[in-house]
C-alpha cells in the first residue's frame, strides 16, 4: 500500500512539475488526503526532476560549463533570476512549509496561477532576455516556492509577459530550476534523511516521466498555447475549495 502512495506521488510530481499546473500544490493536496505531507519525500521527487532537467538541458549545461563566449551573459541572468527565491526560501523556509497544510490557501493559490498564466495568451515577442527581466522572473519564481503557485508557470509567464521568445523563455525556466532544486535538497536534507526501495522506486519513475512531460512542455510552449493550462488551474483551484 505504501508503494502505491509512492509511485502515486511520483507520477504527479513528474505531470505536474514542468506542466505550469504547481507539482507542490498537487502533492500537497494528495498527501492531505491520505496521509501527512513528506517534506523530504518532495524533495526527493524534485531531485529526480531535477535529473530529467539536466538531460534535457545538456547542451546548455555545456555551453555554460565551458564559459562559451556567447553562453557568459547567461550565466549572470540565472543568477540574477536565482538569488530572490533562493533568499526567501531561506529565510522563511518555515512559512513555506506551513502552507502545505492549508487546503484553503492550496485552493486560491491554483486560481491565482491559472489567471496569471492566461494573461500569457496576449503576449508579444518584443525584448531580449536582460538583468531586469531576469530580477523580474527570479521574483516571479519566489512566488511559485508555495503550493499551488506554478514555478514553471511563473517563471515562463513572466518571461513572455516580459516579450521574450517563446523557446528562450522555456529554456531559461528549465535551467532556473537546476539551483533551485539543489538548494531545496540542500535545506531539506540536514533535518530528515533516509532511503528505503520505495522511495528508489519513486525516484526512477519520476525522472523517466519528468523527461516526457518536459518534452511535451516545450512542444506546447513553442506553439504558444501556454495559456491553455489555465483552464485546468481554475478547476483544480475551485475543485480544492469545494472539498476543504
Amino acid at each position: 500500500m505504501i508503494m502505491i502512495k509512492e509511485i502515486l506521488l511520483a507520477v504527479i510530481q513528474a505531470a505536474t512539475e514542468f506542466l505550469p499546473v504547481s507539482s507542490s500544490g498537487h502533492l500537497a493536496l494528495v498527501s492531505n488526503l491520505i496521509s501527512q505531507p513528506d517534506i523530504f519525500f518532495f524533495t526527493v521527487l524534485h531531485i529526480a526532476s531535477l535529473a530529467a532537467v539536466i538531460i534535457f538541458t545538456r547542451k546548455e549545461i555545456i555551453y555554460l560549463i565551458s564559459f562559451n563566449k556567447e553562453y557568459r551573459k547567461l550565466w549572470i541572468y540565472l543568477i540574477v533570476a536565482t538569488v530572490p527565491a533562493a533568499a526567501f526560501g531561506f529565510f522563511f523556509n518555515d512559512m513555506v512549509e506551513r502552507a502545505f497544510s492549508s487546503i484553503l490557501f492550496i485552493g486560491v493559490a491554483f486560481i491565482f496561477t491559472g489567471s496569471i498564466l492566461f494573461l500569457t495568451r496576449f503576449s508579444r515577442t518584443r525584448a531580449e532576455l536582460n538583468v531586469r527581466n531576469s530580477l523580474i522572473i527570479g521574483l516571479a519564481q519566489v512566488l511559485a516556492l508555495f503550493p499551488g503557485i506554478s514555478r514553471s508557470g511563473m517563471t515562463i509567464s513572466s518571461a513572455l509577459l516580459a516579450g521574450i521568445k517563446r523557446e528562450e523563455a522555456a529554456k531559461f525556466s528549465f535551467l532556473l530550476f537546476i539551483p533551485l532544486s539543489l538548494g531545496a535538497f540542500i535545506l531539506e536534507s540536514g533535518k530528515v534523511f533516509y532511503f528505503d526501495l520505495s522511495l528508489a522506486v519513486a525516484f526512477f519513475v519520476c525522472l523517466v516521466l519528468s523527461l516526457v512531460f518536459l518534452n511535451l512542455l516545450f512542444f506546447v510552449v513553442k506553439k504558444g498555447k501556454f495559456w491553455m493550462f489555465a483552464i485546468y488551474c481554475f478547476i483544480i483551484g475551485l475543485t480544492s475549495l469545494l472539498l476543504r
